[in-house]
């Protein structure tokens, strides 16, 4: 058993290993036969960023003076969109009351202090075919699961929210249980937002077979194919582009430039006119270290530059929004330092 698990492991490292230097590869290619331009982040951003909050604001009383700090720190950082937790969600696709009993008044705090921002309830929890009823998990499987937490999308956009942001993990490659899910939350809340944090970019479906092989799990990674197939159901894309595995900062930006590049172009591709937005997450956390995330690598300054050359291969984009932050509550002053100057464009 313990000759499988690190065979496993090894399998995995060098997947990881293969996709992270063809996306060197394929980055170096680019470069030489296509026209590529040298523009800075802030070139591209638009003032519709992003960030995930932690669950207290919901949860607990605040004062005015925390609305307040909260607010001036998210207008600094030209923040548009706010994923405000209040989950997660039950095995039947229910939020008990008693979790979110401050989630209306946050919500009309931010609405208050910041004009035009959109707050919208992430609804968070970890995704299982065949979950037992008792288990801290979902299986929207099943439709009635489906059906309900669509239901408690709806309670939300009635409390002041502006939509819903949708973090169900895994959400394996071609799930069209998960397409259904955004399907019925459209019916449950109409025109409001619907947001959901996506996983990994992968070129072709069989690497994300293959993956699946090696680890003997099912992890997340999305082909082309699929990602323009949400794109069809929701008004946002928020990429997770973090817990790659990529062990090296060269490798991380290597990934990130082409994730960024190959979804907005997927995007794209399937709608004529008016594509849902496309954000691009980046983390701050720390770690500790795993084989999935390494903070050398994976940072605020790698994630920006990685997504900065992504968008420089065509900066006449029109799905691309802005950057996610994740998370807020681990953001530190050297954090929004390199945001500043990255991104926003301050010296």
């Amino acid at each position: 058993m313990a000759r499988r698990r690190w065979g496993r492991a090894f399998g995995r490292a060098l997947l990881v290993l293969v996709l992270g230097c063809a996306a060197l590869v394929n980055v170096a290619w680019w470069r030489l036969t296509a026209t590529v331009t040298q523009l800075p982040g802030s070139a591209f951003n638009r003032g519709q960023n992003a960030i995930w909050v932690a669950h207290t604001w919901s949860g607990d009383p605040h004062s005015e003076a925390d609305y307040d700090g909260l607010a001036a720190e998210l207008k600094h950082a030209q923040i548009r969109y706010i994923f405000a937790h209040v989950g997660p969600l039950e095995n039947d696709g229910t939020i008990p009351p008693e979790r979110y009993p401050y989630a209306r008044n946050f919500a009309a705090a931010m609405h208050e202090r910041l004009p035009g921002v959109q707050i919208l309830a992430w609804l968070g929890q970890i995704y299982r075919i065949g979950a037992l009823p008792t288990e801290q998990v979902i299986d929207i499987s099943v439709p009635q699961t489906r059906q309900q937490a669509a239901e408690t999308s709806a309670i939300f956009t009635g409390l002041g929210f502006d939509g819903i942001h949708y973090d169900l993990e895994p959400i394996v490659n071609n799930d069209n249980h998960f397409l259904d899910l955004l399907a019925l939350t459209r019916k449950a809340i109409g025109a409001r937002l619907i947001s959901v944090a996506t996983p990994n970019w992968v070129p072709v479906a069989r690497l994300s077979d293959a993956m699946d092989s090696l680890t003997g799990r099912q992890d997340t990674w999305w082909t082309t194919f699929y990602y323009g197939r949400v794109s069809q159901f929701v008004d946002q894309i928020v990429v997770m582009l973090y817990n790659t595995g990529m062990p090296t900062a060269p490798l991380y930006e290597a990934a990130v430039e082409q994730s960024t590049a190959h979804i907005i172009r997927a995007v794209e591709d399937v709608h004529d006119a008016n594509p849902p937005q496309v954000v691009i997450g980046i983390p701050v956390y720390r770690g500790p270290d795993s084989r999935a995330f390494h903070a050398a690598a994976e940072n605020m300054r790698t994630g920006l530059t990685g997504l900065t050359a992504g968008l420089n291969y065509d900066p006449a984009h029109t799905a691309f929004g802005g950057v996610a932050i994740y998370p807020e509550w681990l953001v530190t002053p050297s954090d929004w330092q390199t945001y500043d100057q990255l991104w926003l464009g301050s010296h």
